[in-house]
């Protein structure tokens, strides 16, 4: 029998399998006793203060009509989850902290936030009756209102704030959140302060009365970068002191680590200069998911196996796909005692018509212009799990397929492109005046037009750099200055300036 990392690979444009009617047809298919675990990079969710250390979040172009905007396209994209009800937990990245009240603790009362709010609703909040009280409060609570308008409801939260500056101030602009639609046990949630990274957030859930324990990690970015991976190492290696301490208390402890670890799930592999790596090598994060069904005490499975090796990607850099996001789970997940993984149940979120582009299926990441677009440069990962209370930790379930560790099978995965059909792009030609508008913004253009000598169009009398993330295009188009030229392209902008951007060398016609 084939294992399942290596079980009928499929290039990423054939991959519709987690459509919406699919993920929802998998969700009814299962025991009504699971529960679904999403987690996901949100890029950047500021709140409506106008205090930012971003310059894109400053308020002059970060505005309350992005930020609902924002929010309610993740309440849209998170209803692709359970039916419409959006998962049962939700591990975020990316929420920014309050820098004008921090709020101290890892809880927040939104039951008491709910009521105060609930004669109107988060639109109305933002774009009719924005107030100072409205200005103040944090982004987390702003995305539970979000999604309780759209019936994602019932969800409880746990924050992570590290120290603050002597000023009062969070020492990181970011911070992971955790929502729980099962009962969060704040007398046990704590927060692991990071030297150089956001705070790690230790949630513990009471899953029909048996604990399960999930760590909402940020880790410090540039996964190639061998300097950044020994901060990342820090990172790791707190995360894994705490993960002893439980071990040491109950060997068979349940417990997820999920987040943006800005590293690839077979890092030591990918990149072989590094000597040591956070998560292969501290984490001891592994694709041999028989020997962590076995109970081997120090290793956690990462749920990046449990499809084909050429399906594996989260993200998107330079044109090739990387892992950034991941889902790792214990031993304990796999016994019959308590709360236990249900395998081969790890999906990418790729929802064509919302969060990825038909034609490469790569993130529509999300963009400020004129009042917001898109979703993340992170696509959702999920898993799903379910109690049995069996109590007893000596069986472990029957796998289909095991995971295993699949180095050899793997190499790094090209952004596939396929060419636009009729009906998925415009032509500039065909526009008059200009298509510097949010109808025609982030849509794909044919465009027609002489290209000069720093790789530049003019359409309809404007001006337009050109990019593409695979290939230099200065370098593509260096000898043909003063031809006519045709590809299709991207209308986007960068810090500031028009251009189009070339996804594919196929593009050019």
């Amino acid at each position: 029998m084939f294992q399942k990392s290596v079980l009928k690979p499929l290039l990423f444009l054939a991959i519709l399998s987690i459509s919406w009617s699919a993920c929802t047809q998998s969700a009814a298919s299962e025991n009504d006793k699971t529960w679904k675990l999403v987690v996901y990079n949100v890029e950047n969710l500021f709140d409506a203060d106008g205090v930012a250390v971003f310059s894109d979040y400053q308020p002059a172009v970060y505005t309350p009509a992005h930020i609902f905007n924002k929010i309610d396209n993740m309440a849209r994209l998170m209803a692709r989850y359970n039916n419409g009800l959006g998962p049962d937990i939700l591990v975020l990245s990316e929420v920014e902290s309050d820098f004008t009240n921090p709020r101290p603790g890892t809880t927040r009362d939104v039951d008491a936030f709910l009521q105060r709010w609930g004669h109107t609703t988060l639109q109305d909040m933002l774009l009719v009756h924005f107030d100072d009280e409205i200005a103040d409060l944090p982004s987390e609570l702003l995305l539970i209102k979000g999604l309780h308008d759209r019936g994602l409801t019932g969800y409880d939260v746990s924050v992570a704030y590290g120290p603050l500056n002597e000023d009062g101030t969070p020492t990181h602009v970011q911070k992971n959140v955790t929502l729980s639609r099962l009962p969060i046990m704040h007398e046990k949630t704590r927060v692991h302060p990071i030297e150089t990274a956001r705070p790690i957030l230790e949630t513990w859930i009471d899953v029909e009365g048996y604990p399960l324990v999930v760590f909402g990690n940020h880790w410090r970015a540039r996964a190639s970068d061998p300097d950044f991976e020994l901060i990342r190492i820090q990172n790791a290696t707190v995360l894994r002191q705490r993960l002893d301490e439980l071990r040491a208390e109950n060997p068979r402890v349940d417990f997820i680590l999920g987040g943006d670890f800005n590293s690839d799930y077979n890092q030591s592999y990918r990149y072989t200069y590094m000597e040591k790596t956070a998560v292969n090598d501290v984490l001891q994060s592994t694709g041999n998911e028989l020997a962590v069904a076995g109970g081997h005490p120090e290793k956690v499975y990462n749920l990046w196996h449990e499809i084909p090796v050429d399906e594996r990607g989260s993200d998107t850099f330079r044109g090739y796909w990387g892992t950034l996001m991941q889902i790792m789970i214990s031993p304990g997940l796999y016994d019959f005692y308590g709360v236990q993984y249900v395998d081969n149940s790890f999906e990418v979120g790729r929802f064509i018509g919302k969060n990825v582009y038909p034609t490469s299926m790569t993130p529509v990441r999300w963009n400020g212009f004129g009042e917001g677009r898109g979703y993340s440069d992170h696509l959702p990962i999920s898993m799903r799990f379910r109690v049995v209370s069996d109590k007893d930790t000596s069986r472990v379930k029957d796998l289909t397929n095991p995971g295993f560790t699949d180095n050899a099978y793997w190499s790094p995965i090209p952004v596939q492109t396929r060419m636009p059909e009729e009906g998925e792009y415009f032509i500039a030609s065909e526009i008059d005046g200009s298509i510097r508008t949010t109808d025609y913004f982030d849509e794909l253009f044919l465009v027609e037009a002489v290209i000069d000598n720093r790789a530049r169009v003019t359409v309809n009398g404007e001006r337009y750099d050109l990019f593409a993330p695979a290939f230099n295009v200065r370098e593509y188009f260096a000898d043909k200055a003063g031809e006519t030229v045709r590809f299709y392209g991207r209308l986007g902008m960068f810090r500031g300036n028009w251009q189009f951007v070339i996804e594919s060398e196929d593009y050019i016609l």
